[in-house]
């Protein structure tokens, strides 16, 4: 159940992403309220962002960097250094 979930939530995030309905910091703080919503943990919200940029390092830590001007996430942090 949980990983079906997570599933769709890459699939459905990349999907707007690549249509651009969401800009890619706007997907993060998405990402985030969903996180909290469905009480992911932090090994899930780096999956899912992982997979939503697929593995660009440069576009996650500049979309992570972004979205932390709009919410204030040590989660958020953590994830930007091990993207950087």
């Amino acid at each position: 159940m949980r990983s079906e979930m997570i599933q769709i939530i890459i699939q459905q995030t990349k999907e707007k992403v690549s249509a651009k309905t969401l800009e890619d910091h706007e997907a993060v703080v998405g990402i985030m309220a969903m996180a909290k919503n469905y009480t992911l943990n932090e090994e899930s919200v780096r999956t899912i962002i992982h997979e939503v940029f697929d593995g660009d390092k440069e576009r996650m830590a500049k979309a992570l960097t972004v979205a932390s001007h709009f919410i204030d996430e040590s989660m958020i942090q953590k994830i930007i250094s091990d993207v950087q």
